[in-house]
């Protein structure tokens, strides 16, 4: 975090979608920079196949700590979601393509020039439209695996299977928010500051971790997840398979 977000010119907070909305730790971070009060900003997101809520809800943060938003942007970006890797597909593979990263260097350039203009006095840019409201099943998943209840339950609900784990610590490594304690020759376990990121059970070379989403309860709706996201011509997609870490391109 910066020690004083006000000593900069621009602001801007880039993350992937995450549940679509923006991660957790991204939403924290946005609040503890404080007050922006006429500060130029801007919010850019990668999604792997839908974004529902998450650039509205960065772009809304940031205007709501009284950043003048200068732009936002958005780019598709490969989708490591386990889940869908093991009902066999990928989506976004090969992107950010090279179109979209020179879209990206093109809206940076644009936001020196907005910004400039904003400094001589001249009105901000017409912000960009807000994304659609977010499709109701998406939105029930966004509210079931939101920050309250990974807190209050799903953190205990992770499982090793203890004749699988090699204790290598790997999933350890792999939490950005080292909610996971190991110890070499331990089994891990998992703290109450889990985000639901699933890294751990993603990159676990044995297999050996079971979290909320192996669930048979939530296997219909990962599936319609695919299957409407395969269907959609505007998404592109690949086989793929999750297995010993690591999701691969079939």
């Amino acid at each position: 975090m910066p020690a004083d977000a006000a000593s900069y010119d621009i602001v801007g907070v880039g993350f992937p979608v995450h549940y679509y909305r923006p991660p957790t730790v991204v939403s924290r971070a946005i609040e503890a920079l404080g007050r922006l009060d006429g500060i130029s900003t801007f919010a850019f997101s990668v999604n792997g196949s839908y974004r529902g809520a998450a650039l509205n809800r960065g772009r809304a943060a940031l205007t709501r700590a009284g950043g003048v938003e200068l732009g936002a942007f958005t780019s598709y970006g490969a989708d490591g979601f386990y889940p869908y890797a093991e009902l066999g597909a990928l989506f976004s593979p090969g992107h950010p393509a090279e179109s979209e990263l020179a879209e990206a260097f093109e809206f940076g350039r644009a936001l020196v020039r907005a910004h400039r203009a904003v400094r001589r006095g001249e009105a901000p840019p017409e912000p960009r439209p807000s994304d659609p409201r977010t499709h109701p099943v998406y939105a029930f998943e966004r509210l079931v695996t939101g920050p309250r209840l990974t807190r209050m339950l799903y953190w205990h609900l992770f499982r090793v299977d203890e004749e699988r784990c090699i204790r290598c610590g790997v999933c350890a490594k792999a939490c950005p928010v080292a909610n996971i304690s190991w110890q070499t020759g331990e089994l891990p376990s998992w703290g109450r500051e889990c985000v639901l990121c699933l890294n751990c059970r993603t990159r676990c070379p044995e297999d050996a971790i079971r979290c909320p989403l192996d669930w048979a309860i939530l296997r219909p709706f990962l599936r319609w997840n695919v299957h409407h996201a395969w269907q959609d011509p505007g998404l592109d997609h690949a086989r793929a398979e999750h297995r010993r870490g690591k999701i691969t391109r079939l």
